[in-house]
């Protein structure tokens, strides 16, 4: 090893804004801080007339930087462009900044790091925000969100996890494709990968009781691995027994199979098809990066 800080001796023991800068680069990654000690108001950005962005108290890391705003303030905008929290660490400011036509993701330099907060496209305001809590991943509003701060010309390190608030879902990237043992299904690079759980409505087959369930109806981009269960008859109260077997089919499309049975008569039974039923579905899938 060439240098070690912090010490008591030299030269470990002396403080500078560049060590620093790289040991707070691993204790949290840039992000609105989410922690109960922070600044109330979480750099919240709202849209008034104008256009002006009205952002609230916070605080939040930048590039290995601790920023507060304390009170809020209100930022001019213009119907396309993107703000950021701007630190400069030649002159040691942070600064809420409006980027004029910019897009996502910001610049992300040594020289000049800049952490989004929201962004405007045809005088819409979008959250930008990057939710930081100890212990936690990184949080974000939606994947739509997490996309656009990590698109495939500037993704995140391998292994990388992430939460979003719509879904509740976690998300990890992988860089690498990687083919899972059959019946899984080859999966690309630039991934990110998550745990699903949806319920759909389908109708089943009139003659062979299958449904086809799309990775739109689980809100992915593709499948890896996937089972699901026919649940009751979504046009009748659930009194009659449903069974169900997964078929796969590729990483777009899980085929159903699913029939009603139920006694028509002592010691006999009746299979129906063409059911509108609900199919609980659940498994490994992804999402573009």
């Amino acid at each position: 090893m060439t240098a070690v800080w912090p010490t008591d001796q030299s030269p470990g023991n002396v403080s500078s804004e560049a060590r620093w800068r790289k040991m707070a680069r691993m204790w949290a990654t840039s992000g609105v801080d989410d922690s109960p000690l922070a600044v109330a108001g979480r750099l919240a950005p709202t849209l008034a007339a104008g256009p002006i962005i009205n952002v609230a108290a916070g605080a939040c890391w930048v590039d290995g930087h601790y920023c507060e705003l304390n009170p809020g303030t209100a930022i001019p905008a213009t119907a396309n462009g993107v703000l950021v929290v701007r630190f400069t660490p030649a002159d040691g400011r942070s600064q809420l900044v409006y980027v004029d036509a910019a897009t996502l993701p910001p610049t992300q330099t040594a020289a000049t790091w800049e952490l989004a907060i929201a962004s405007m496209a045809a005088g819409a305001l979008t959250d930008r925000r990057m939710f930081l809590r100890a212990g936690a991943p990184p949080c974000f509003p939606n994947f739509a969100t997490l996309k656009a701060l990590y698109p495939a010309t500037a993704p995140p390190p391998d292994g990388y996890q992430a939460t979003t608030l719509d879904d509740g879902r976690t998300y990890t990237f992988r860089s690498a494709a990687f083919t899972y043992t059959p019946p899984g299904a080859a999966a690309p690079a630039n991934r990110w990968e998550c745990t699903f759980y949806a319920t759909v409505t389908k109708t089943t087959g009139a003659t062979d009781g299958i449904t086809t369930i799309g990775v739109a109806d689980c809100n992915v981009d593709g499948f890896i691995h996937v089972g699901g269960h026919g649940g009751w008859d979504a046009a009748a109260p659930p009194n009659l027994n449903h069974a169900s077997h997964a078929r796969w089919v590729n990483a777009g499309a899980l085929q159903m199979r699913a029939w009603n049975v139920s006694a028509t008569s002592a010691g006999s039974l009746a299979v129906r098809l063409n059911s509108v039923l609900n199919f609980t579905v659940w498994g490994l899938g992804w999402r573009n990066g």
